[in-house]
């Protein structure tokens, strides 16, 4: 016969102690998923996207506090498909990718272009006329007279891939470099990646909102040796 068939006392106390551990997980989980949907969250740089400053494989820390974006920041944009509801697997690999440094997941990754959120670099402000040539992109902000190169007028400084195309090459081929003049309305962000040859942006999408833009990136921490912040 056990023990606690007839100690009620001892029954009791086993009792107490589950119900505080099942509490203190449930809080714990509460809190991280807090954390990871308010406060910070890491994100895994799946592609080329980014390079040469983003390599593929980086891991990133986004925080979706930021309600400000400069030129030159690096933002993580929504995924271009249709956002399924969290779910309770949604959640737990979520706290297991906070964790794990985004090794561990119990959702599938899912590679086709646009069905996850992109990293990708703000280029250009509301109100800015933009064009590009070559895969440089040219800017006039507005109130200005002079269009100066994204590099220019950037207040954070970054590098960025180039296409050279060989002679007789057809521009329809792939993602274009050069595009006529456009101009940004109030909360449009015109935004490229740094792989401006295999990329797909707002060359694509068309300009971003705010309310496309799950958060800023605040720093890369692995590669160690490539720890950098933005």
């Amino acid at each position: 016969m056990k023990l606690t068939e007839y100690n009620y006392q001892l029954k009791k106390s086993r009792q107490k102690r589950f119900l505080i551990t099942l509490i203190f997980i449930v809080s714990i989980i509460f809190i991280i998923n807090v954390i990871m949907t308010y406060v910070l969250f890491p994100v895994r740089q799946n592609s080329v996207s980014m390079n040469p400053d983003i390599p593929e494989q980086s891991l990133v820390m986004i925080s979706p506090l930021a309600n400000s974006y400069d030129r030159g920041d690096v933002i993580l944009v929504k995924s271009r498909v249709q956002n399924q509801k969290r779910s309770i697997k949604t959640v737990i690999s979520e706290i297991c990718n906070f964790f794990t440094a985004c090794q561990v997941s119990f959702i599938e990754n899912d590679k086709l272009p646009g069905t996850k959120p992109s990293l990708r670099r703000i280029v250009g402000l509301p109100g800015d006329t933009i064009y590009m040539r070559d895969y440089v992109l040219y800017i006039k902000p507005a109130g200005q007279k002079l269009f100066l190169t994204e590099f220019e007028l950037a207040q954070k400084p970054y590098n960025v891939t180039f296409f050279t195309a060989p002679a007789g090459w057809d521009s329809s081929i792939g993602v274009k470099g050069s595009f006529n003049e456009i101009t940004l309305t109030e909360n449009q962000y015109f935004v490229l990646g740094d792989n401006r040859k295999s990329t797909d942006d707002s060359r694509f999408w068309g300009p971003v909102t705010s309310s496309e833009i799950e958060g800023k990136a605040l720093f890369c921490y692995f590669p160690f040796n490539r720890f950098k912040t933005f």
